[in-house]
């Protein structure tokens, strides 16, 4: 008696749970590299690297300055 919606009540409580520690899960991992593009993009945001990038990129300086040039400004 009882055993029809009831009785697979279960499987779809089972797939709620699921869904929602599915839910969660994608949540951290969309936090997570949002904060890891920030911390990137701060390196590239500075002035001067990026400025120093698109000369290299432009042909204006040649390899050994654009890495001396990165080293200095690193340090």
């Amino acid at each position: 008696m009882g055993s029809g919606f009831i009785g697979s009540y279960w499987i779809l409580s089972v797939l709620v749970i699921i869904a929602g520690f599915l839910l969660v899960v994608w949540a951290v991992v969309r936090v997570v590299r949002r904060v890891n593009l920030r911390s990137d993009d701060g390196v590239s945001q500075d002035p001067a690297i990026r400025i120093l990038k698109e000369r290299y990129a432009h042909g204006e300086i040649d390899r050994e300055e654009y890495l001396q040039r990165m080293q200095d400004l690193r340090d």
